[in-house]
């Protein structure tokens, strides 16, 4: 049984992520009456799933003390390409889903080999990365392009007992992480190539492997949350990606994800982006100034890493 003072530590951050959030309901209800309409609350759902789902992909990458700065501008060439090939042609769907999800999980691997085998480091490989994916985007066009079929796009709107799909399926995402990171070898070999590469590496354990596998997942999820914006959407907007690594980071951050890795909860990364997505809601519902989120979330992301000392952190190693 896990001691008391040990599991304070490992959830005392989780507790006030998720503290806030409902602080932040609180005062929404309090001003506003749109705030806890379902209206507002599925729109919230869903803009948690768009940034969920990068979030989580980031978060693999961090626990491995590595980063993945491009997951923005892959999102956005994916919308892209997946926009062009599809082209509103309900038989080419199963088409462009597949080279989409091929294209993310090339750019993860590339961005793998060139960490592994070139020995450059994370930040400087994925932070070329955002500016030649980027470069290509807006290579292929400056405006709108492309269209999704007519049945994809109804999946935006379609919901379950009241609740969207995509809200299901971020769900089925999050779950499926934390069974990769609790339950597998690979998960557990996450953990311990963030922790310490070295030791993990004379321990037996694939660093390389792990590297290309979590890069690679990292850059796939892009890919899907691009297929989401596709289905929001309906066509291939260029504007769509800005700022989301940034914000994936801030969420995976005020989580507990250590940024020197090895340590971090999916729990704490899902109420990391509740607490961005509430923010954001709530300062639209209120018509606060859209700068100020930029402020406030610059606020909350210093807050966290103020919070989390490389050698003193909150959490295990493990999954919860």
């Amino acid at each position: 049984m896990m001691p008391k003072s040990n599991f304070l530590q490992k959830y005392s951050l989780i507790l006030v992520v998720y503290s806030l959030v409902f602080v932040l309901i609180t005062v929404g209800s309090i001003y506003s009456e749109r705030f806890l309409t379902l209206r507002n609350l599925t729109n919230v759902l869903r803009q948690a799933a768009y940034l969920g789902t990068a979030a989580l992909g980031e978060m693999l990458v961090i626990l491995t003390a590595g980063i993945d700065l491009s997951i923005g501008s892959l999102v956005k060439l994916s919308v892209l390409v997946s926009a062009i090939l599809m082209d509103g042609n309900p038989d080419n769907v199963i088409m462009a889903v597949g080279l989409t999800l091929a294209l993310g999980l090339g750019v993860g691997l590339l961005h793998a080999f060139f960490i592994n085998e070139l020995n450059l480091s994370p930040f400087v490989v994925t932070f070329a990365s955002l500016f030649i994916l980027q470069g290509i985007s807006l290579t292929i066009t400056t405006k709108p392009i492309g269209r999704s079929s007519k049945d994809f796009l109804l999946l935006y709107s379609q919901k379950f007992f009241e609740v969207p799909i995509i809200v299901y399926f971020f769900g089925l995402v999050t779950l499926l992480i934390a069974f990769l990171l609790n339950m597998t070898v690979f998960g557990k070999h996450i953990y311990a190539v963030g922790g310490n590469p070295t030791v993990a590496e004379l321990s037996g354990i694939p660093v390389k492997k792990i590297r290309y596998g979590v890069y690679g997942i990292c850059s796939l999820l892009a890919a899907v949350t691009g297929l989401l914006w596709l289905m929001r959407m309906g066509v291939g907007d260029p504007v769509i990606g800005k700022e989301l690594e940034l914000n994936a980071i801030i969420a995976v951050v005020i989580g507990g994800t250590s940024l020197f890795g090895g340590r971090g909860t999916v729990t704490g990364v899902i109420g990391g982006v509740l607490l961005l997505t509430f923010t954001d809601n709530l300062l639209v519902v209120l018509g606060v100034n859209q700068f100020v989120s930029g402020l406030v979330k610059g606020l909350i992301f210093v807050g966290a890493v103020a919070l989390y000392k490389p050698n003193k952190g909150f959490y295990g190693s493990s999954i919860q």
